[in-house]
């Protein structure tokens, strides 16, 4: 490795550690004053850096809060597809998710509830918000996709409405944390998780799904 490599390098390792420090104190800041009363000068002094620093990476606070939020939230969706879990149904990764739901949420949930809010003031955020929301139904598509593909959810059942269940679900779990609601026990939720995933595979008596509807609907059996 040549003198210049060895700079950049060091060059490119002090740039991350000043971003890392900057997104949190970034969401810090976000956490304890909200959106709209967070400052960038106030997030510097947090970071221990001049406000140029901040604008010679983003354009402002808005994307100042969109890169704190993908920061401190896992990718789980992307952790259950990787090798680890290599060999399990998409049934099984879907399950995991919905598991993974009483865990411990990192700080970036709380922004993500405070980009939420903030979006409906700010078009370009909500926008940015909907996209990283977007790539999120993608992946989850996929999922479900293959599940169909195996035989393992009917494929009569609509895939946006099960993705936005599945997001319903998610989001719903996000709000119940922050109001300080009480969670129900582990074995409990998986068990719920388990049979709503389950209630989605193909049914084996093919007349379940007339007997269903014709009660739904009122029309005689």
């Amino acid at each position: 490795m040549g003198a210049q490599e060895i700079r950049t390098t060091a060059s490119d390792t002090e740039s991350d550690a000043l971003t890392t420090r900057l997104l949190h104190a970034a969401a810090d800041v976000f956490a304890e004053m909200g959106y709209e009363k967070s400052g960038v000068a106030e997030i510097a002094r947090r970071a221990g850096v001049t406000t140029g620093a901040i604008y010679s990476r983003y354009t402002g606070k808005a994307e100042l809060l969109l890169d704190a939020v993908d920061h401190h939230i896992p990718d789980e969706i992307e952790r259950l597809l990787r090798s680890d879990h290599a060999g399990e149904s998409a049934t099984d990764v879907l399950a995991s998710l919905g598991s993974h739901l009483l865990d411990e949420l990192p700080t970036g949930y709380g922004l993500l509830l405070e980009a939420i809010v903030a979006g409906r003031r700010d078009p370009e955020l909500a926008a940015a918000i909907r996209r990283r929301v977007e790539d999120e139904d993608a992946r989850l598509a996929k999922l479900v996709d293959e599940a169909v593909a195996d035989g393992l959810i009917d494929p009569g059942l609509d895939r946006l409405a099960t993705v936005r269940l599945a997001h319903a679900i998610g989001f719903g779990m996000t709000l119940t944390r922050a109001m300080g609601l009480e969670l129900p026990e582990t074995d409990a939720w998986t068990t719920v998780i388990d049979r709503v995933i389950a209630s989605m595979a193909v049914s084996e008596n093919p007349h379940d799904t007339n007997h269903e509807t014709s009660q739904q609907t009122g029309a005689p059996q």
